[in-house]
């Protein structure tokens, strides 16, 4: 037989396991790159903080060296009034005038009016009905004075629209004002011309007469007359002078004569004084002789040496809406049982609607003061002188000054003098070395000091 050898295929043999090459310089590229990036990483990161460093370094320096938080304000020209609220007695020379007979008044004279001895100031009426009737022609008197002015052929002022219009916003405006500044006595008494002009305009432009109007009031006027038929008593003023409808009862205690001869002790018991009240009962309004009225106020002995006998100081009201008037200082009266002057002070201004009350508050002024107005936050002490520090340019300089009033957070320093025209009170002077007026003065920093740089 034929000797035959079996041959595999190659597909039939035995298939060698696979074997899994890594690359090696795969593997290398990744470690590399992890190697590249942590590098960037940190270098990325030094550098940030390395420069914050620097920032923050640089600006440690900057705040050491420079110091650029402040505050500043420029000084400024102020005049300052320095005020003692005081208690103040009133005294005016002042007659009762007495009633004829009990019943109801009727004042013919108005508050405040200056009258003639002899002229008719108030009706007492036994009938309430009697002193209806008067009252009633009271208001009708009134009411035809108004008219009679407004008629254009009574010599109005103006016939021109334009000029009526200004006159009228004026008159009102000055109302408003009374209003705000609780003067209505005033106002109620500007109110009247404020009409009359109204009237005049609407005269002008619809051709309105008033004669109709005003035979109605005369009518009903001689009507009201001819009704008063009970008994009725006239006062007449005694005297020339100023009338006034209010009776308070101490008119015969806050009198001229006894301010001539008032001690500090009839001073003190000022204040218990009790009212006459016969004198309110029995009377039908009174008379004011002479424009001239005083004050009395007492205050501590180094504080009346401000005050000089001859020369007007304002005095604040407060009663009267904080009325200021100019009075002059008449007298004083020094006391000593207490460390306290008495001042008498006088004036001839009666302002419409003011409050006479015997016992008030008022503010009298001490002293002004005119100066530059700064902040007393910026005040420094600088080898044992006062004075600020002031920027001028890129640089701070001290400069002194002299304190003559303070208030508040705020102060009054002195103006430097011109050494050129020392007698010249020149606000404008700019001193090199004394606090000026507009210098930019530091009120709020740490670490200021003379000659710094702010640049």
């Amino acid at each position: 037989m034929p000797n035959m050898t079996e041959e595999k295929s190659p597909a039939a043999l035995p298939k060698a396991p696979a074997v899994r090459r890594v690359s090696k310089s795969r593997g290398s590229s990744r470690v590399d790159r992890f190697l590249a990036y942590t590098k960037r990483f940190f270098a990325q990161f030094g550098t940030a903080i390395v420069a914050a460093a620097i920032v923050g370094y640089l600006f440690l320096q900057l705040m050491l060296n420079v110091g650029v938080f402040v505050e500043v304000e420029n000084a400024s020209y102020a005049t300052i009034t320095r005020r003692a609220e005081l208690k103040a007695y009133l005294f005016r020379d002042e007659h009762v005038i007495e009633s004829a007979s009990g019943g109801i008044d009727c004042y013919l004279a108005e508050d405040g009016e200056k009258v003639k001895k002899g002229q008719n100031v108030a009706v007492t009426y036994l009938e309430e009905s009697d002193a209806a009737a008067q009252h009633r022609i009271n208001e009708i008197n009134a009411r035809i004075e108004v008219l009679r002015k407004s008629r254009l052929s009574d010599g109005a002022a103006t016939t021109n629209i334009s000029i009526l219009d200004e006159e009228i916003d004026g008159i009102m405006l000055e109302i408003i004002r009374d209003a705000d500044g609780n003067a209505l006595d005033k106002a109620l008494r500007e109110k009247d011309e404020l009409l009359i002009l109204l009237n005049r305009r609407n005269a002008l432009i619809h051709s309105v007469s008033y004669d109709a109007e005003l035979n109605n009031l005369y009518s009903e006027r001689d009507s009201l007359v001819e009704s008063i038929s009970g008994e009725r008593y006239v006062t007449e003023a005694p005297g020339s002078g100023y009338f006034y409808s209010n009776v308070d009862g101490y008119e015969n205690i806050f009198t001229v004569k006894a301010l001539e001869t008032l001690t500090p002790d009839e001073f003190d018991r000022l204040g218990d004084s009790v009212p006459d009240e016969s004198l309110i009962n029995n009377s039908s309004g009174k008379l004011v002789y002479g424009s001239t009225w005083y004050i009395a106020v007492a205050l501590d002995k180094r504080a009346a040496e401000n005050y000089r006998n001859g020369q007007n100081y304002p005095v604040t009201f407060q009663y009267s809406n904080n009325t200021v008037l100019q009075m002059k200082l008449e007298r004083r009266l020094n006391r000593t049982d207490r460390d306290q002057t008495i001042l008498v002070f006088s004036t001839k201004v009666m302002p419409d609607g003011f409050d006479f009350s015997r016992g008030q508050t008022v503010e009298l002024t001490d002293r002004e003061y005119k100066g530059l107005r700064i902040s007393s936050s910026a005040l420094r002490m600088n080898d044992g002188v006062t004075g600020v520090y002031v920027v001028q340019g890129s640089r701070v300089v001290f400069k002194t000054t002299e304190v003559l009033y303070s208030y508040g957070s705020y102060c009054i320093c002195e103006i430097p003098v011109d050494p050129n025209y020392p007698e010249r009170d020149n606000i404008a002077y700019n001193s090199k070395t004394r606090l000026s007026l507009h210098d930019i003065v530091i009120t709020e920093g740490s670490g200021i000091y003379d000659g710094m740089r702010l640049t």
